[in-house]
């Protein structure tokens, strides 16, 4: 049976709503909607609040419309005007471009986050699989049945084989603010996604020099420490397996004195990051804390935002509600103290 939603101004969770409700409203978001083509401005701001509202109570969009037409008070605590119709929301969710979604999602949060960040900025680097609701031991899939619907199986510690996509974000260590994410169905590889999300990163001018990037050992290949000082010139603390030699990866990470060519800038440079990331790498069991933040990310996008399985059978609707999720997230975040135990009780709301 399907919990009724009542509004209750002193729960914590309708409070955290009420906030990020505001944040849909306020004219800096209708402006990048405009800017980003999302028009009608109102139709989907009307749409984005309640997808926002079935990730945050886990129920489905039909229920949520529902809730809302039988309620007036619900419509004028969260500022929704006229009946709603499930079909046009349904439709308007269906017909969002992922591109438009996407860049959408990371300018708003941009704004949500504070600006001019000086020094080094440590950006960590993870993934989360996405299940869909296909249960493999139901039914047979052929691989060209799974090909035609663009899906692929994927394998997790926690869901087995499954049928579904792997989210993987970059995440700035110190406020909690999802910077880039990159989506690939199945179980694509950790240690090619690595060199993607490096780009990404760069393309977004998100990533400075001397920047630490950080990651778990599936990420790890000498190639990936390589990559990470030689061309992109930025601190890989990729956690290294049992059986790797530290001086063989650093064998990888020197330039050979002729490439300087009497480039004393360059030269001070690389010698700043690669003493810093052998100094770095040589004690990396002390960034494990570090990193363990952008699991309590994924923990609220799991417990408090609706990222468990996700009901729908498309890759493209999956990845819009990925999207979606990271977003209500990172709201989620920008209104709170990012810290182990701020996200703890919003994930046990």
């Amino acid at each position: 049976m399907k919990i009724p939603i009542v509004y209750d101004e002193k729960n914590p969770k309708y409070m955290l709503l009420d906030a990020i409700f505001k944040i849909i409203d306020d004219d800096e978001t209708k402006s990048i909607l405009s800017r980003y083509g999302l028009k009608p401005i109102n139709s989907y701001k009307k749409a984005i609040k309640i997808r926002f509202i079935s990730l945050f109570f886990d129920i489905d969009i039909k229920y949520v419309v529902n809730e809302i037409n039988n309620s007036p008070e619900l419509r004028k605590q969260w500022n929704i005007k006229s009946i709603l119709n499930y079909n046009k929301i349904s439709n308007l969710i269906s017909s969002l471009d992922t591109i438009q979604l996407l860049e959408f999602t990371i300018k708003l949060i941009n704004q949500r986050f504070p600006k001019g960040i000086r020094g080094r900025r440590t950006i960590l680097v993870d993934a989360t699989s996405i299940k869909m609701d296909i249960n493999l031991n139901k039914k047979y899939y052929s691989d060209e049945e799974l090909a035609k619907k663009g899906f692929k199986i994927g394998y997790s510690k926690t869901h087995g084989y499954f049928i579904g996509c792997k989210l993987t974000l970059a995440l700035d260590f110190q406020t909690g603010q999802p910077l880039a994410m990159l989506i690939h169905a199945g179980a694509y590889s950790d240690q090619k996604i690595f060199p993607e999300m490096l780009e990404e990163l760069k393309r977004r001018r998100i990533m400075s020099k001397k920047d630490i990037i950080m990651a778990d050992k599936g990420y790890v290949s000498y190639k990936n420490y390589e990559l990470g000082v030689m061309d992109y010139k930025i601190i890989p603390i990729i956690f290294p397996k049992d059986n790797m030699k530290l001086d063989k990866i650093f064998s990888c990470c020197n330039y050979p004195l002729e490439v300087y060519n009497g480039n004393m800038k360059l030269k001070k440079l690389m010698e700043d990051i690669t003493s810093t990331f052998k100094i770095f790498l040589k004690h990396w069991k002390l960034f494990k804390p570090i990193r363990a933040s952008i699991e309590h990310f994924f923990k609220l996008m799991k417990n408090g935002a609706g990222h468990s399985t996700y009901h729908m059978y498309t890759f493209e609707s999956v990845e819009k509600t990925a999207i979606l999720n990271v977003l209500l997230t990172g709201l989620i975040i920008s209104e709170v103290t990012f810290d182990l135990k701020h996200i703890q009780q919003l994930s046990e709301m």
